[in-house]
């Protein structure tokens, strides 16, 4: 099947979406450059501003004091432990050296009468001496930091419940922000999906419409797209909300469409078949042809295996007749016959098709 639009016009149809695309593209990375630098407008929050300075002041005072002393009794607990631990190994070895040797002289001399004896249990006295005094500092040092630890815990619980009464205003203010932040943003983009509206009812079929087609692209793209991550908790509601009543009226703009579309075609089968042809365009006759759709009543063209179809049967409009000079069969709607080029005349191809067409039922049949 032929068809009736030109080949520049198919490029022109390409090239015009790629234009609408990409004039798209560039109003969302816009848009999404405006919407991300949003939040810049608005200074940062923490829980710290809304806690009363005069009852954290010395409370982080006293913690910094505590903190600083507890480092210091840690480090000389490190070093006390590291003390405690070279005393016992001294301490250890020097037990295991004296038992040996004791065990050695006790075969020879009197060992409680050896001032070597005496001398060598002296002198591992003093290293268990030495190993009772580190320990006595590291006992020291652990219940002078006890104290300090408990103090430490009992401040920083009072500075939680300071933070803990604090966190409801945190929270409203932080609310009250994103709701502001949020508005911003709904500005911007909810005017954009307005205008595409009006846009789609209004001027779909202007001179300019595919560059109003990108527009439209990028504020249904902007809106449901690329604000879902800037959404608040709430913020879904909002856009569920104008999501649901555009879809309601483009439901109704398309209900009401569609029955001023039926009415508008039973009134135009109800005329004559040359009223209904002048509605018809060449190139969208073309179309329907090619789609093996009627152009005059928009239903398929019913066929039957066999034979040929030249008329609607749902509206009875002529789709194929026959030239009046070389008798070639064409399409009702050729302004030029294929086989000859003789202009078409729609008046008689008609009128000889239908003449054709009863002729062809009066023909006797064979016997």
């Amino acid at each position: 099947m032929m068809k009736g639009v030109r080949v520049p016009e198919r490029a022109y149809t390409i090239v015009l979406w790629a234009i609408s695309v990409v004039f798209a593209g560039f109003i969302v990375g816009l848009g999404n450059l405006i919407i991300g630098d949003l939040p810049q407008v608005e200074s940062s929050l923490s829980p710290d501003q809304f806690v009363p300075a005069a009852q954290t002041v010395g409370i982080e005072r006293e913690i910094n004091v505590i903190v600083r002393r507890e480092r210091e009794i840690d480090d000389k607990l490190e070093i006390a432990r590291l003390q405690q631990s070279q005393a016992q190994r001294a301490s250890q070895t020097a037990t295991e050296t004296f038992q040996a040797w004791i065990q050695t002289r006790t075969a020879t001399t009197d060992p409680g009468q050896d001032p070597e004896v005496i001398a060598r249990t002296r002198q591992l006295e003093q290293l268990k001496a030495n190993e009772r005094a580190t320990q006595d500092a590291i006992a020291a040092l652990e219940n002078e930091r006890t104290p300090l630890a408990q103090r430490e815990s009992a401040l920083r619980e009072q500075r939680a419940a300071i933070d803990r009464l604090a966190q409801p205003a945190y929270e409203r203010a932080l609310f009250w922000q994103e709701l502001r932040i949020f508005l911003l943003r709904l500005a911007i983009t909810l005017p954009m999906l307005l205008v595409a509206a009006w846009l789609v009812v209004k001027k779909r079929k202007g001179e300019y419409w595919p560059l109003s087609r990108g527009f439209v692209l990028a504020a249904v793209f902007v809106f449901f797209v690329e604000l879902v991550p800037y959404l608040p908790s709430y913020g879904g509601y909002v856009r569920y909300g104008v999501g649901i009543a555009l879809t309601v009226a483009a439901g109704h703009f398309l209900i009401k469409n569609m029955r001023h579309y039926l009415e508008r075609r039973r009134e135009v089968e109800a005329q004559a078949e040359e009223e209904r042809r002048k509605l018809v365009t060449h190139d969208e006759a073309f179309k329907k042809m090619a789609a093996r759709v009627c152009p005059g009543c928009d239903r398929p063209i019913a066929a039957m295996d066999g034979s040929e179809t030249n008329f609607c049967v749902h509206c009875g409009m002529t789709l194929f007749d026959h030239c009046s000079r070389c008798d070639a069969r064409k399409m009702a709607f050729f302004r030029f016959c294929m086989a000859c080029g003789t202009p078409a005349d729609a008046k008689g191809a008609v009128a000889e098709t239908k003449g054709r067409g009863e002729n062809d039922d009066k023909s006797p049949a064979p016997a």
